[in-house]
């Protein structure tokens, strides 16, 4: 960057070059993971997106162009959160991961002990090739897809096949996410939305559901929190896209280009000005409105412990629980059983209001 004859650091454009090496080999790969590099991304979370994103993409292609009830309420306590969605939202469709550490010493830097006022349920029901199993007490999340290590030599102290109770998630709650019912997937009939979407977003290809909080559970919080909230979005630290879903982000559903060239009037000096790293690698321009944004709909399958375990990706840095207060280090065991109990008062409301509909 020349300012007045003088070269000055941009540091922040670096984290906006894998775009370029994207473009440039767009046609050579079916899909594209730049995480930061401190993630660790396994082939069972990449085959996992694959699965899904298959699943997304055959739902979308059956999906009604309208339905009457567009756009939906904005209401937290009327959200719709099952029943058909049109082809446009399920474009908005992306499978999300959160990030998360594994605790390493527990007395010096633990996880929160006073948890939001959700009962921990861990009694569940598998949902299996379109079918649910017979339920199962006490189910736990399968931590050895984001964080056993066996192979590898992590630093003194980190344990090499964690628990699941020593799995914490710091940048997002239950209060922050809601569920929907998908209906015709033999993969998933339950999905978590994760935070994200908001500003500059399509009324008509917004994507509401059950929101944890529709029951008052959090008394004094009177609706749910924005999808840009520092502590509540649920980052990522990179992200993944197939071939088509990037040309469809670059060229159909994102605010500004994905790819480059990065032009005025949303980008000044060729992205470099204001873009931060977490715009351009965190994820923030994939899944929010910010200026520029594609306003993506992260969902997590909530078709059992162990698929909701394959969007866990681990931080191996281990670094926030020792930087961040420790009542932001929420158990991801303790956020399954939280989010359980929201699915089946999910489920309870569904059944009585598909029941009432068929009395008028």
């Amino acid at each position: 960057r020349n300012i007045k004859d003088k070269v000055i650091d941009v540091t922040r454009a670096l984290a906006r070059q894998h775009r370029y090496v994207i473009k440039d080999k767009l046609h050579h790969y079916d899909i594209f993971l730049p995480f930061e590099d401190d993630m660790r991304i396994h082939g069972a979370h990449v085959q996992h997106y694959l699965d899904m994103t298959a699943e997304i993409e055959r739902l979308t292609l059956e999906a009604p162009e309208t339905l009457p009830d567009l756009p939906e309420s904005e209401d937290p306590t009327k959200m719709k959160f099952f029943g058909s969605m049109t082809r446009d939202q399920m474009k908005r469709l992306i499978p999300g991961f959160i990030r998360v550490e594994v605790l390493i010493n527990e007395e010096e830097h633990g996880a929160q002990t006073k948890l939001a006022p959700i009962e921990l349920d861990f009694n569940f029901k598998n949902y299996l090739n379109g079918k649910y199993q017979p339920p199962l007490s006490d189910v736990e999340i399968d931590p050895s897809f984001c964080c056993h290590v066996p192979n590898m030599q992590p630093n003194y102290g980190i344990p090499v096949r964690p628990h699941s109770s020593d799995i914490i998630i710091w940048e997002t709650r239950a209060e922050a996410l809601g569920l929907r019912h998908i209906a015709d997937s033999k993969m998933f009939e339950w999905v978590v939305l994760l935070p994200g979407p908001g500003k500059r977003e399509n009324p008509k290809e917004k994507v509401f559901g059950y929101w944890s909080g529709r029951n008052n559970e959090f008394g004094q919080i009177k609706k749910k929190p924005s999808g840009g909230v520092p502590d509540l979005i649920a980052q990522q630290g990179g992200w993944m896209a197939t071939r088509d879903q990037l040309i469809r982000l670059d060229e159909e559903l994102c605010a500004a280009n994905f790819l480059p060239p990065f032009n005025e009037p949303t980008y000044y000096e060729d992205g470099q000005q204001s873009m931060n790293v977490e715009f351009w690698s965190g994820g923030y321009q994939y899944f929010t409105g910010v200026r520029g944004g594609c306003n993506m709909q992260r969902i997590v399958s909530f078709a059992s412990p162990e698929e909701f375990s394959k969007h866990l990706i681990y931080h191996m840095a281990n670094n926030k629980q020792k930087q961040l207060n420790q009542d932001r280090m929420l158990r991801a065991q303790n956020l399954f059983g939280q989010m359980n109990t929201i699915l089946k008062k999910a489920q309870k409301d569904m059944y009585a209001i598909v029941k009432s509909k068929r009395k008028l």
